[in-house]
């Protein structure tokens, strides 16, 4: 974890720890393109934000939407997961906040704007820590915002083509 965590006398260490090791093992899975492993830290009432704001509610729903994106558009892929504290609240919830990276296969580090920033609130259960929600969002700078909004304020015609000449560049 890169800054502090807040301790609190309701919480261990050891509970500090098995928190903060949620997100690696989210990685782990991901790495392996397994959507089930993925989504196995959540509550079967958990909330998820996907990075472009698809709402899922509970594991299954989770697990089921990162199956196909595992199959398709991320099979290959790696992510990378830095824990950045953990905040107690009481003895049964936590927050924590992680960054995360998505490198694509043939690449050896993630685009800038594949990094995301993640608030998590864990809770105790009688089998250990788990997710109840998670709000996973994409980092921008406000130079790539701006340039953004600028697409989006453009005429269809010169969106159309502006996006056509984008791909035509990211193509193989």
């Amino acid at each position: 974890m890169s800054s502090p965590t807040t301790r609190s006398p309701d919480l261990t260490d050891q509970d500090v720890t098995e928190i903060a090791a949620i997100p690696a093992r989210m990685a782990t899975s991901w790495n392996r393109g397994d959507a089930d492993g993925f989504a196995a830290p959540f509550t079967e009432t958990a909330d998820f934000v996907a990075f472009e704001g698809t709402h899922l509610g509970g594991r299954d729903e989770i697990a089921a939407f990162h199956r196909p994106l595992f199959a398709t558009d991320l099979a290959g892929s790696r992510v990378e997961a830095e824990v950045r504290w953990v905040r107690p609240l009481d003895s049964r919830w936590a927050l924590m906040h992680a960054g995360a990276s998505v490198i694509l296969p043939g690449e050896d580090e993630a685009s800038p704007g594949r990094d995301s920033m993640q608030l998590f609130v864990a809770t105790r259960r009688a089998t250990g820590w788990m997710i109840e929600a998670m709000q996973n969002s994409r980092q921008l700078t406000l130079e790539h915002q701006r340039f953004l909004d600028g697409i989006d304020a453009a005429p269809p015609e010169a969106r159309r083509r502006v996006l056509y000449l984008l791909a035509t560049l990211t193509e193989p």
